[in-house]
This record gives structure tokens, C-alpha cells and sequence, in this order.
């Protein structure tokens, strides 16, 4: 199986979004405040923002159980404008690994999506939801009638930062 096709998938009850593995370092259960602004893991003092909250009022979903799990990302991942937003949000340098930890309050869990169920979204609103992070979008069907169970958003993280930082969702510190 390629790379492309291997996914962090981020629950929640009717939406999966999806985040290419190659991405994400790892994840990780860890108590840890949604208003903390940095957290120390494995030495590091890592810039943390949670997403959870944002997820579920822009996509209008709900956390499926309540857990909080930490995503370690790479920062040189990000585009330069997100990683300023970070370091001003979270008043919290980058450490030399140059790892960030995005936070959620569902489940995760790594999948391997066929990725010929997602879809381009339509022209007209491509650019549009492409500033909001999405990518791409799919349906899991089930049951007699072929009804949609589910949700799947390919999500860009650094793309999904910019537009929470870019309309306010998230507040620098003043």
C-alpha cells in the first residue's frame, strides 16, 4: 500500500476527518488543559493549540467520547504565516525538534482510505474551502438503503490554522 493512502482519521459522530499519516509524527493520550497555550512532552516544551472546540462548531459535529489526544506535528510543515500565528498565540518558541502538538477531544485512530471515494469538492466552492483547510471530501454509505453514514474530510492542517487565525476562532493574546 503507498503512503497516500494511509491516514490519521480524527472521529466525531458523524464526521471522520482525515490528515495524510505522513504528517502527523505521532498521537498520543495525555491530560492535558484545552486552554494550554504550551505543554512539555518528552523534554520539550511544545507550542499547543486545541482544535476540538473549532472542529465542532465549523463543521457542526460532536465529540464522540471525551478524551483529549495530542497530535505531534513537524512546524516546517506548516506554511511560514501559521507558524508566526503559533508562536505569537502560544507565546511559545519552537524547540530545536521543530515539533508542534495540536489538540482534540475525540478519538483517533489510523486508517487506510480508498482514496478513490474522496472527491475534489465542486469548482465553484474548491478555493473557498480550500482556505478553510478542506481538501477533499467522501461519503461512507451503509444499511438497506445506501444512506450516508459518515462524513470524510481530508483536512490540511496548516490551511485549517490559517483561516481560525485569519477569522478570529482563535485569539492571539493581546
Amino acid at each position: 500500500m503507498d503512503s497516500f493512502n494511509h491516514f490519521t482519521c480524527i472521529a466525531y459522530d458523524t464526521v471522520d476527518f482525515l490528515i495524510q499519516s505522513k504528517d502527523v509524527l505521532f498521537g498520543v493520550f495525555l491530560d492535558v488543559e484545552k486552554d494550554v497555550k504550551n505543554i512539555v512532552f518528552n523534554r520539550e516544551t511544545l507550542p499547543h493549540i486545541h482544535i476540538g472546540e473549532l472542529l465542532e462548531r465549523q463543521f457542526n459535529c460532536s465529540h464522540t467520547g471525551d478524551c483529549n489526544v495530542v497530535l505531534v506535528m513537524r512546524i516546517q510543515d506548516f506554511i511560514k504565516e501559521v507558524r508566526n500565528d503559533i508562536v505569537d498565540y502560544t507565546n511559545t518558541a519552537f524547540p530545536a525538534s521543530g515539533n508542534f502538538a495540536i489538540s482534540v477531544n475525540t478519538s483517533i485512530s489510523s486508517k487506510i482510505i480508498d482514496t478513490s471515494n474522496l472527491r475534489l469538492l465542486p469548482l465553484g466552492i474548491r478555493d473557498q474551502q480550500a482556505k478553510c483547510g478542506v481538501s477533499a471530501i467522501g461519503f461512507s454509505t451503509g444499511g438497506k438503503n445506501g444512506n450516508i453514514l459518515r462524513k470524510q474530510i481530508l483536512i490540511s492542517p496548516d490551511y485549517l490554522l490559517k483561516k481560525f487565525f485569519s477569522t478570529g476562532l482563535i485569539k492571539p493574546d493581546e
